[in-house]
Parts: C-alpha cells; structure tokens; sequence
C-alpha cells in the first residue's frame, strides 16, 4: 500500500511538473517543440556528439534562428541570430555562465572560464608523448563533459554518479589535477632556488622583466596575501586546457580547407615571399606576423566555417527584453556559432571558402563571426592564438603544398570542434 502511494504520488508531482512547464512554454512567445513530460526535449539531444550539430540545425529549420528548448524542466533558448547575438554578449549586464558549465567545475573549478569574470613556465612533453596521460585525460573528460550537456539524464548528478562515466571522470581528474599540481611545485622549486620574491618590471640593469603566466600567480597578492594554491590550479588547469585545444582545432581545420584550395595557398605563399624575401627559413617578428594580412583572411574565414568552440552559453537570470526578444529570468540563451557562420542570410554562398569576406572595406556586423567570443566576456588570448595561427600555418606553407586527401571530417560538437575520423590531408614538399 505505501509503495502504491508512493508511485500515485511521483505520477502527480511529475504531472503537475509537465503542467506546469506547458504553461511556461505556451506562454513564451518564442517557439519550439513541445516538451515532454519529466525530460522536456531532452530525447532530441540524447544523442551522439557526431549528430548534435545536425539536430540543432534541424530544429532551427523548422523553427526559426532563436527557438525554445527544455531540459528536464530548464528553459533554454537556442539562438543563430546575429542580432540577439550583439545584445546578448555586448552587454555587460549578461555575464553569467549558463548551467552546462557547472559541469566543467570538478576540473577546472571557479578559473577563468567557468568564474562570473575576473606559458607556465613549465614543458610538458604533450607535443611529443603521443600517448601522453594527461593529453588522453583532457580528451576523455572533455567527452564525459560534452556528454553530460546533451544527455538531460546525465546532468543529473544522482543519476551521473551511478554510472561508469563517473569512475571515468575521478581517474581522469587525478592524472590532470595531479599533473597540475607537480606542475605548481615544479615552479615553486625553481622560483626558490632563484630567491625571486616579488613581481618587478625591471631587473636590476634595467632591462624589462618577461614572467611565466605561473610566476605571475604564484607571486602575487590580494589585500596583501597570497593566491591559494587551489584557486591557482583551477587557473593553470583552464589555461592548459583552452590554451592548445582551441589553437590546435583552428590549425587543424585551416589546413583542411586549404588543402582544396591551391590558388589560396599560392597567394599565401607569395605573401611571405614579399615579408621574408630570400629568407623564407627564418622566423618572423611580431612586426611581420602584423604584415600578414591576407593568411589572416583565412583563418578567419576557416574558423567561420570550423569555430574552435561552437557554442556558448549565457545565463539570464532577470527577466530582459534582447533584439526584441523577451527572455525571462532563468533562462539559459545557447549562441549556436557554428550555425550562425554559415547562416546564407548572413554570408552569401556560405558552403564556399572565400576569405576576402573578410577584407578591411567588407561591412558586416561584427557579431556575425564570434569564433572568439565578443564583448565583455571574449577570449582575452585570442591576439595570442592568431599569432599561433599565423606562425604555425605560414611556416608549414612556406615548406609544403597542401593536397586534398578525399575524406571529409564527421564533425564532432564536444566541448571542442572536432573530427571523429581525424582530419586528412596530404603534404607535399615544396621544392
């Protein structure tokens, strides 16, 4: 009898929830499918990281670019519009992180990426140990992560915690946190041993100081005290992580598409020619990556087609009215930036990879292309990461032709953009 009651009651109370989210989403004036009882829309994103892009592409097809979604009894708004785009994120107001991030905090805790707002000086082999245990612990936590924001399911804790990605989840945690850690003591050793106690800006002679990223942490004080460790690992762990996974995946996806395009690659190629003259082996200066304004074109237009991370999330937490949309309190707004770029009503023909969309004297709105994130909260390295961009892709230019190799990416929407079947392309040696 008790067990009888105790379902009536669980059906009445899941009733009443489903009533009660029919009546917020009839009352929103922006549409989307109909949730269900318990998981709201949650099956349409139950799926694998392979058709999580298609889905949303799909949805908005059928609704428009900003519609409604619910996971589990949370109201969220998916959004491809370049307008809603510049009220939301040039706002100062709108700063807070939205829900899925919460997910990110058992790795990279309240650091710079997951925090309302606020390089180490130590190598750690991850270019050359090709099996390298902390390399595979940022892929498989990244997964879970990526996993957890599309499965309503697994955004329970209750319900993540009994399965076997959360055993996952611990053992990758202790090879990044400990790797972290021996990172911040390694440092600490050598900033002993040196006897440096203070940040100063000139050394004794004179000349400027250059400090490690760690330094910087480990020396500084607020209100007179030190940082604690904790709160640095937190920021080690998000520089680590957002410092080569998003650089790597704009390398990646520029190669690949200048693969299919020699004439791009042959005015890339004269570029440095007339920068570097007879001397296309030696590195460039800062001044010279400023010279590079054409391969700059096409980074852009390859992270408008391949963003590096192809959403974000914002969280509303007072009722607001954005582009002429009210959203109301509570309510999560997921910018969809891989969609937005290759929207045809925003970039004509936008399957074609054509960087002079991106000349000086081509008007468009600047929240149209926001592979960086804009406004308040936008990526403070990204001057840092088109340098990466530049060095890296000029100099594989100067020393190779780029050959398509026949395979087209299975774009995967993790944490990251990436390819589940790598991404091909063939190298020949320049002569």
């Amino acid at each position: 009898m008790i067990a009888l009651t105790l379902i009536f009651i669980a059906i009445v109370l899941c009733l009443l929830s489903w009533l009660s989210m029919l009546r917020d989403y009839k009352k929103l004036k922006v549409r989307g499918p109909v949730p269900l009882p318990l998981i709201g829309n949650g099956l349409h994103f139950a799926v694998s990281s392979e058709r999580f892009l298609p889905v949303m592409k799909e949805l908005a097809d059928k609704f428009g670019n900003v519609y409604s979604i619910y996971l589990s009894s949370f109201r969220y708004f998916m959004v491809l519009d370049s307008h809603f785009t510049e009220g939301l994120l040039s706002s100062s107001e709108f700063i807070e992180k939205g829900r899925s991030y919460n997910f990110l905090k058992p790795w990279l805790g309240s650091g710079l990426l997951t925090a309302k707002e606020s390089v180490m000086g130590v190598d750690m082999n991850a270019q050359t140990d090709t099996e390298s245990k902390y390399v595979k612990a940022v892929e498989c936590i990244s997964n879970i992560t990526a996993s957890r924001m599309r499965n309503s399911f697994l955004a329970v804790d209750a319900i993540f915690n009994l399965t076997s990605l959360k055993k996952r989840q611990d053992d990758a945690l202790k090879v990044l946190h400990g790797q972290t850690k021996q990172v911040i003591d390694a440092r600490l050793l050598e900033i002993e041993r040196l006897n440096i106690k203070t940040i100063s800006d000139f050394s004794e002679i004179g000349i400027k100081n250059k400090h490690a990223f760690l330094d910087l942490l480990l020396l500084a004080e607020i209100n007179g005290k030190k940082i604690d460790n904790e709160h640095i690992r937190e920021e080690v762990d998000t520089f680590m992580f957002e410092g080569h996974d998003t650089t790597a995946s704009g390398i990646t996806f520029t190669l690949f598409c200048l693969s299919k395009h020699k004439d791009i690659q042959d005015k890339i190629y004269n570029e440095q020619k007339s920068i570097f003259g007879d001397d296309m082996k030696r590195d460039p200066t800062y001044s010279e990556l400023q010279q590079m304004k054409y391969l700059e074109m096409v980074i852009k237009e390859a992270l408008r087609l391949y963003p590096s991370v192809p959403l974000i999330e914002r969280k509303i937490t007072q009722a607001a009215d954005i582009a002429g949309f009210y959203v109301p309190a509570n309510t999560s707004i997921v910018l969809n930036i891989f969609e937005m770029q290759r929207n045809p009503d925003i970039f004509k023909d936008p399957m074609d990879f054509r960087p002079e969309r991106f000349d000086s004297s081509v008007n468009r709105n600047a929240f149209s292309w926001i592979p960086f994130s804009a406004g308040p909260r936008n990526c403070i390295g990204q001057k840092f990461a088109m340098m990466e961009l530049k060095i890296t892709i000029a100099g594989i230019i100067k020393q190779f032709h780029l050959l398509p190799a026949g395979v087209e990416p299975k774009l995967a929407a993790d944490l990251i953009l990436r390819s589940r079947n790598g991404v091909h392309v063939k190298m020949l040696p320049r002569e």
